[in-house]
C-alpha cells in the first residue's frame, strides 16, 4: 500500500552569518520556520526500486532522497525495494529547502513504514550527514539553528501569514556564501534579537542578501519593486525567494511564483501535515 507524506518548505525570519569556519563553512543563526507550502512524497514496498517526479529535470542519482534510502538502509540493513513518487510543488534553488525537506520527509517515512527500527534521535545524526538544513525538520517546526544549521533550538510557534515570491531564475547556495564578505554585514546584536524574539517583536533580515545581490543585481531591483507592494521584505537563505509581509497594494505582480503561506508546526512523534 502506498503512504503519502507532505515535505514542506523552510523560510529563515532572519539569517545572521557569524563567522567562517576552519572547514570553510560558515556558523550561522537564524530563525528557521517550517511553512504551508509543501512537496508530496509516496512510498511503497516494491518488487524493484523505482523513482518517478513530477519535475522531470530532477535527477534521483543526484537527489537527496537517494542519499536518506541510502542511510537508513546501511543503518538498519532493511533492504526492500521501494516505489517512490514526488510531486514537486516547492521550487529549487530558492532558498526553501525543498531537497532538504525531501530528505528529512523520506528519513521519517521509511522509520514509520518499516515499524520504527530508529529512535529519533537516530534520524536526527542520520539527517546530519545529508545537509546543514536536513536537521531542521525534524524540530517542532519552529526552530533557532547554529553552527552550520544543523543545531537546533525549539521555539514557540510564530503564527504567521505571508507571501513568497520566486523570480524564475535560482541562486546556487555554494557561489552566495564563496562570494560573502564578512567584513560588510551589518553589526547585528543577537542576544539582542533573542530577546526581542521572547517578547513577539521578530527581526526580519538576512546577511547573504549583499553578497547574492553583487552575483545577481537583478534581485536588488526585484526586492526594491516588493517593497513597492509590501512593508517588510527579505530573502530567504541564500536566495532567490522572498518573504514579504504586510501586503500594502492591490498591484498584481507578475514573473513570479508566488505562495501565500502560514506557518505550520510538527507535532511530537508525527509529521507535518495542514
Amino acid at each position: 500500500m502506498m503512504k503519502r507524506y507532505l515535505s514542506p518548505a523552510k523560510v529563515n525570519i532572519f539569517f545572521k552569518v557569524l563567522n567562517k569556519r576552519e572547514d570553510g563553512f560558515h556558523n550561522i543563526y537564524s530563525l528557521y520556520q517550517a511553512v504551508s507550502l509543501f512537496d508530496e512524497i509516496s512510498f511503497e514496498i516494491s518488487k524493484k526500486d523505482s523513482f518517478f517526479s513530477s519535475d522531470p529535470s530532477l535527477n534521483f542519482e543526484d537527489n537527496l532522497i537517494k542519499k536518506a534510502i541510502f542511510l537508513f538502509r546501511e543503518k538498519t540493513k532493511i533492504l526492500n525495494p521501494l516505489k517512490i513518487n514526488l510531486k514537486k510543488n516547492i521550487p529549487i534553488q530558492a532558498g526553501l529547502g525543498g531537497g532538504s525537506s525531501n530528505a528529512a520527509t523520506t528519513l521519517f517515512a521509511l522509520n514509520e513504514i518499516f515499524n520504527f527500527p530508529l529512535s529519533e534521535k537516530e534520524l536526527f545524526e542520520l539527517s546530519k550527514n545529508i545537509g546543514s538544513d536536513t536537521f531542521f525538520f525534524f524540530s517542532n517546526g519552529s526552530a533557532l539553528c547554529s553552527k552550520r544549521g544543523e543545531e537546533f533550538e525549539n521555539f514557540k510557534f510564530l503564527n504567521l501569514e505571508f507571501y513568497i515570491f520566486k523570480p524564475f531564475f535560482g541562486m546556487d547556495t555554494k557561489s552566495v556564501f564563496t562570494n560573502l564578505n564578512l567584513n560588510n554585514l551589518k553589526s547585528i546584536d543577537i542576544h539582542e534579537v533573542r530577546e526581542n524574539l521572547k517578547n513577539d517583536k521578530i527581526s526580519i533580515f538576512n546577511d547573504l542578501e549583499a553578497s547574492a545581490f553583487s552575483l545577481n543585481p537583478e534581485l536588488l531591483k526585484i526586492k526594491n519593486l516588493l517593497l513597492e507592494n509590501f512593508d517588510t521584505v527579505s530573502m530567504s537563505g541564500s536566495g532567490s525567494s522572498f518573504i514579504c509581509f504586510n501586503k500594502k497594494s492591490k498591484k498584481v505582480l507578475e514573473n513570479f511564483l508566488q505562495y501565500k503561506v502560514f506557518t505550520i508546526q510538527r507535532k511530537e512523534k508525527s509529521w507535518y501535515s495542514f
